[in-house]
């Protein structure tokens, strides 16, 4: 696909969504905070520094997506463990060795093999301190699956996919990205979890797919990456990834659809989710280093 393909097709995903192009720029008092919680817990040291590059990345994640919740511990936490997770995965794609440890070390509180994955399983223990039961619960078992999901995509990388099994890639995808865990956290944990639980499978559904639409450029053009979430979807159902990428805003804009539908009886849920989802696509659109969308005519 060529550059201008790829744009016009991301600028309608946005157009259909309601959500207008916008890049925001890091709040400094905040981007403190979590420097300052990630010290005061010994996550960064004079000796220790393999955490700071993700901060900022966290930092804009939380600042963007969660500006709704009142409870700013809640977003220092999010923005720390988003960091942890961007480093996993950073970690992962070379190297499923930690990934196949990790749930092993975490349930027996034994060290993992990595500084920053250590660092990861020590902010999943304070989960219940931010969020109420089965929240927490949920958001646990999403990391662990998470780790879970490096391997299955490697494993995935040998296997020859079964036309039948179409729905596979985003059941792996769903995982790999911790989709649980960042749709959670887009409501106010004083909110009844009955409230907007049923949205959650359509939310998790436009998280990774909005990602994976707006990852296409930089993996497909810049990096000239294969092995991402539009060709594998279009390897399992036989299709030029030009129909798997308008396959997937497709379902991005659907999956939010649907989540507005769901929501609307509670408004505090609803304007949440409106604002999470928004402000999860500006996480993207504000982090030219890492999605390149400024190379692209957005508006």
């Amino acid at each position: 696909m060529t550059k201008e393909e790829i744009s016009s097709a991301m600028q309608s995903m946005l157009s259909r969504c309601s959500i207008p192009y916008r890049k925001l720029s890091i709040d400094p008092l905040f981007m403190e905070l979590c420097y300052n919680e990630a010290i005061d817990k010994g996550y960064l040291t004079e000796d220790s520094q393999e955490f700071e590059p993700f901060i900022p990345q966290g930092v804009i994640l939380s600042q963007a997506s969660y500006p709704h919740i009142e409870n700013t511990s809640v977003k220092v936490w999010m923005a720390l463990i988003t960091g942890a997770l961007l480093h996993g995965d950073n970690k992962f794609q070379k190297d499923t060795k930690s990934a196949a440890m990790f749930c092993d070390r975490f349930l027996r509180g034994r060290s993992q093999e990595d500084r920053v994955l250590d660092i990861l399983a020590s902010l999943l223990t304070d989960v219940p301190r931010c969020f109420p039961a089965v929240t927490s619960n949920l958001m646990v078992t999403s990391v662990l699956n998470w780790a879970n999901a490096a391997i299955l995509e490697d494993k995935a990388r040998e296997m020859k996919l079964s036309a039948a099994a179409d729905d596979f890639p985003m059941y792996t995808r769903i995982m790999a990205g911790a989709a649980e865990l960042f749709a959670l956290a887009a409501f106010p944990p004083e909110l009844p979890v009955e409230s907007f639980i049923q949205a959650l499978p359509s939310m998790m559904v436009f998280i990774v797919d909005a990602n994976d639409v707006l990852s296409f450029y930089k993996e497909e053009v810049v990096y000239g990456e294969t092995g991402n979430y539009i060709s594998t979807l279009a390897n399992a159902r036989g299709w030029e990834k030009r129909q798997a990428f308008h396959s997937a805003i497709d379902e991005t804009v659907e999956a939010h659809e649907k989540s507005l539908r769901i929501l609307v009886e509670d408004k505090v849920a609803l304007d949440a989710y409106k604002q999470y989802a928004a402000g999860y696509v500006y996480f993207h659109t504000s982090l030219d280093d890492r999605y390149h969308l400024d190379d692209l005519t957005l508006v």
